[in-house]
Order: C-alpha cells, then structure tokens, then sequence
C-alpha cells in the first residue's frame, strides 16, 4: 500500500529542503518527525506538515497505523521562480534579477511488510554429517591435551 501526499508553490528554495532530506528515506514516519521537530530551519516545518498530511490520508482512506508507515520516496521539485529587478543603488547601477524560488514536495509512504517468523531447519543425519561431527570432537581433544602440555 501507498500513500502520497504532496504541497506547491512553497516560498522556499528546493536547494535548502534537499538539505533536510537527506537521510530521510527509508525512515519510520514516527522518527522522522521527531528528527524534522529538532532540526531550526524553516523548512523542517513545511516537511513535517506533508509527512502529518500523508499520516492523515493512510489513516483516513486506507485505515492503516501510524506505526507500521515508512517514507518511500520523498521528492523536492522546483517550481516557478518570481523575478524580481534589484535596484538598490539607484536605476543607473542595476545589479541584475534576483530570483525567488519556489519548491513542491512529493512525499510517498509505504506500509512495513511483516516478514514471517524464519524456521531453523534441522541437518539430516547422514555418514557426512557423523564424520564431520567425530573430527570436531578429536580436535577438541588434540587442542585440550596440547594446552595441557
């Protein structure tokens, strides 16, 4: 099962939310808000209220638990820029464009997959098996005797 969720147009460059990412993915939904509350950046915020909306959506349509949630994927895309004219030193020394970025965040969670209990299996007792047990125990016994000496 998936779960996605996703905000735009976020006065935020993508470059600073990439920063925040970083190890993110593959991380249980409950420590990634406790890793996004402890972080002082501005975006931490705008991320931990997509990671709660993608919570509310898988609780809400699929009625799946919090805890058995993983972060999947996580995508920062870049959106429209705002250009905007610096004159700060008058109209004769125009210093260019500044650009105003904008940022979109892709979240996608996934469900843990319970994996069953593992069987241990038992060695058939064949002359192979006998033999290899019989050479452990002579060296045991070499090594004993050799410590001894």
């Amino acid at each position: 099962m998936e779960v996605k969720a996703s905000a735009k147009y976020l006065r935020i460059s993508p470059r600073k939310l990439r920063m925040l990412t970083a190890g993110l993915r593959g991380m249980a939904v409950e420590q990634v808000l406790l890793k996004l509350g402890a972080y002082p950046q501005r975006g931490s915020e705008l991320l931990r209220k997509v990671v709660l909306q993608a919570m509310a959506n898988a609780k809400n349509n699929l009625k799946l638990s919090p805890e058995k949630l993983l972060i999947k994927t996580i995508e920062i895309g870049e959106g429209p820029m705002f250009k905007r004219i610096d004159r700060s030193h008058g109209a004769r020394f125009d210093r260019g464009i500044i650009k105003k970025r904008t940022a979109h965040i892709f979240l996608t969670l996934a469900a843990k997959e319970e994996r069953p209990v593992e069987v241990k299996r038992e060695l058939k007792k064949g002359p192979k098996a006998e033999q290899i047990e019989k050479k452990k125990v002579v060296s045991k016994k070499v090594r004993s005797k050799s410590k001894a000496e």
